[in-house]
């Protein structure tokens, strides 16, 4: 799925969002993490932190309508 797609998911409140984010970025934003903390669980955690957050407290305005 592309990225506008993703955003659309989001911004309709769709908890599909998290699962098309966590599909295409996932691997890359586990690495990241993984580097950083250097534990496995603490890393899977930090991205599923990640993921909530984003779902939780979307941006004020819909960047279609700036």
């Amino acid at each position: 799925m592309d990225d506008q797609n993703i955003i659309a998911l989001y911004w309709a409140r769709s908890e599909t969002a998290i699962s098309e984010t966590a599909q295409k970025y996932g691997g890359y934003c586990f690495s990241i993490a993984k580097n950083i903390l250097t534990n496995h669980e603490d890393a899977e955690e930090s991205v599923n932190d990640t993921y909530c957050l984003l779902y939780t407290s979307p941006s004020p305005r819909d960047p279609k309508t700036s």
